[in-house]
This record gives structure tokens, C-alpha cells and sequence, in this order.
């Protein structure tokens, strides 16, 4: 297995971006290339959980699940690709992907039957999804409009699945999720 590359995305000059006013943009870009790496991740462990969960209403969840991973690559990726190609700078290679991420996904549960368990670790991406997107609002707000009201479609996302998830869980489900607090 080969070492991931070493992190070589920071142009040496960014573009002028007359819609930013008296930000860093280093930490613009850093902030949007972790988010990046948390909606690839975010797609693949859906993926993975979609077809993993077994049990009686799997294939229900099934579709609901790959749904979210499809949001969360071909919408919330992408917006932040795109944005981060306004600063010319391109998404990471795969293999920086992890290193990036700042929520980095739960761990998931060994037992394929333990639904609440796999919904539980979707609750927990999102919230982590969300108080990144926070954060990054929080920055660039109102100083890069651009990048506000792109965390800001993507915000409104993620508290959708976090709902999903959690209108999905069981009754022990939902006390578990209050007991993690």
C-alpha cells in the first residue's frame, strides 16, 4: 500500500476573489478541502452501510440510506469542488483523504442485525457534518457570500439526514442516542 502524497493543494498565489473581504484564504481552502474529504467519506460509509445492514426492514433502509450517500457526493462534494476550484485548487487525491477529514465517520458496528447501531453512526456523522459546516459558516460569514451560501444549502442538507436518521430509530435507539449525550 502506497503513503499518501504529501499535502500539496495550496496554490504558492490564489486567484483574486473580489467577493472575499479580510480572510484568510489559506484557511478557507483548508476548511473546504477537510469538508470535501468529509463528503467522500461520508459517501462511502453509506455505501458501505446501505449494504451492509441486514434484517427486516433492510432494503427499505437500504435505499433511504444510499439516497443521503448520493446527496453527499454528488451535491455536497461537488459544490465544494467547484468552490475550491474558484481558489484553483483541485479536490485531493484519495489516498489524503482520511488525513484531511475532521469528522471521520463513527465506527460501525460488527453485528449486520443491530440497525440501531448502523442509524446511530449516521446520527453521529451528521451532527460532527454539522458542526463542522458551524464552523465554517461561522468564518467566512458574511466576509465570502459565495462560500457562506454554499455550507449554507449544505447545512440545510445534512440537518435533513440527521432527521432520516433519527425518525429511523427505534425506541432503544433513541434512548441510546440520549444516552451518548
Amino acid at each position: 500500500m502506497s503513503e499518501p502524497r504529501k499535502y500539496k493543494y495550496i496554490p504558492e498565489k490564489y486567484p483574486e476573489r473580489p467577493e472575499i473581504r479580510d480572510l484568510d484564504k489559506d484557511k478557507i481552502v483548508k476548511m473546504l478541502l477537510s469538508a470535501f474529504a468529509d463528503e467522500i467519506l461520508a459517501y462511502y460509509s453509506y455505501l458501505m452501510m446501505a449494504y451492509a445492514i441486514r434484517g427486516h426492514i433492510s432494503k427499505e433502509l437500504e435505499e433511504t440510506i444510499l439516497e443521503i450517500g448520493k446527496d453527499e457526493l454528488e451535491d455536497h462534494a461537488k459544490k465544494l469542488a467547484d468552490r475550491l476550484q474558484d481558489f484553483d485548487v483541485d479536490p485531493p487525491d484519495f489516498r489524503d483523504l482520511w488525513q484531511l477529514s475532521r469528522c471521520r465517520y463513527p465506527d460501525l458496528p460488527d453485528d449486520p442485525h443491530d440497525i440501531d447501531s448502523w442509524l446511530l453512526a449516521g446520527v453521529k456523522a451528521e451532527i460532527c457534518a454539522l458542526q463542522h459546516y458551524r464552523e465554517i459558516y461561522e468564518y467566512v460569514s458574511p466576509k465570502d457570500p459565495v462560500t457562506e451560501e454554499v455550507i449554507e444549502e449544505i447545512m440545510e442538507d445534512e440537518a435533513k439526514h440527521e432527521t432520516i436518521f433519527r425518525m429511523l430509530l427505534s425506541k432503544e435507539g433513541l434512548k441510546k442516542l440520549e444516552e451518548a449525550k
